[in-house]
C-alpha cells in the first residue's frame, strides 16, 4: 500500500510544484511591470494578482485528485500500482499546465504592462492552458473510479 500513498501524495505534490513554479514566473513579469511603472511615477494595475495568481487553481485540482485517491485506497482496492500511476501522472499533467500557465501570465503581465489591453484576451488564453489541468484531473478521478 505504500506505493499507492506515494501517487495519493504526488498528485498533489506536483500540482502544487507545477502552481508555485508558474506563480513565480507570472510573479516576477508582474513585478518588473511594477517597477516600470513605479519609475515612470505612475501607479501599478492590480489587475496583474489575477494573471499571477491563475496557476494556483492546479494546486486544488491536485487536492481533488488527491482526495479522490484517497478514497479509492479507503475502499481496500488492492491495486497500488494504478494509483501510483494516476497520482504521479495526474499530477505530472496538472503540474506542468500550472507551469506553462505561469509562462503565458507572465507573457500577459508584460503585455498589459506595455499597453494597458487585452486583459480579457489574456485570461481566455490562461483559461485554454487550464483546461489541460481540469481534463487530467477529471481523467484521473474516473480512472480512479473504474478500479472500485
Amino acid at each position: 500500500m505504500n506505493l499507492g500513498m506515494l501517487g495519493y501524495f504526488a498528485a498533489l505534490g506536483l500540482g502544487a510544484c507545477g502552481s508555485a513554479m508558474g506563480i513565480g514566473l507570472a510573479g516576477q513579469a508582474a513585478i518588473g511591470v511594477f517597477k516600470k511603472a513605479y519609475m515612470a511615477g505612475k501607479s501599478a494595475s492590480a489587475v496583474l494578482f489575477a494573471l499571477v495568481g491563475a496557476p494556483f487553481t492546479q494546486t486544488i485540482y491536485g487536492f481533488i485528485l488527491m482526495n479522490t485517491l484517497k478514497t479509492t485506497l479507503d475502499k481496500g482496492i488492492q491495486n497500488p500500482e494504478a494509483i501510483f500511476g494516476i497520482g504521479v501522472f495526474g499530477g505530472l499533467g496538472i503540474g506542468v499546465s500550472a507551469w506553462f500557465q505561469g509562462m503565458a501570465a507572465a507573457a500577459g503581465c508584460d503585455a498589459l504592462g506595455e499597453t494597458g489591453k487585452g486583459f480579457g484576451m489574456y485570461m481566455v488564453i490562461l483559461g485554454v492552458v487550464e483546461t489541460v489541468a481540469i481534463f487530467a484531473m477529471v481523467f484521473g478521478m474516473l480512472s480512479a473510479g473504474s478500479l472500485a
